[in-house]
């Protein structure tokens, strides 16, 4: 065997091992966070209590997926705003 030949055979996997680990991507998609702000300084208690009173007004349940489009989430989240929350997300 010749060096040509050992080089040849050496550059193939290592080129294929190269383009496989260039072609992964990420497949966990981006996450985002909302997050509720007092306008003005509340305590936890405080806003657990708000948080409690917007749920039970809207018939939802916490902790429970809610779709961002329905009716419901659309009152939790006025009633919120009522209370002097902001709703932030990132």
């Amino acid at each position: 065997m010749n060096i040509r030949t050992i080089r040849n055979f050496m550059t193939i996997p290592v080129l294929a091992i190269s383009l496989a680990a260039c072609a992964s991507t990420a497949t966990n998609p981006a996450k985002h966070y909302d997050v509720w702000y007092a306008k003005e300084a509340k305590t936890e208690r405080d806003y657990k209590l708000d948080e409690a009173q917007c749920y039970d007004a809207h018939e939802l349940e916490p902790g429970q997926p809610v779709a961002l489009d329905s009716l419901s989430f659309e009152g939790y989240r006025d009633c919120m705003m009522a209370k002097g929350y902001v709703l932030r997300q990132y």
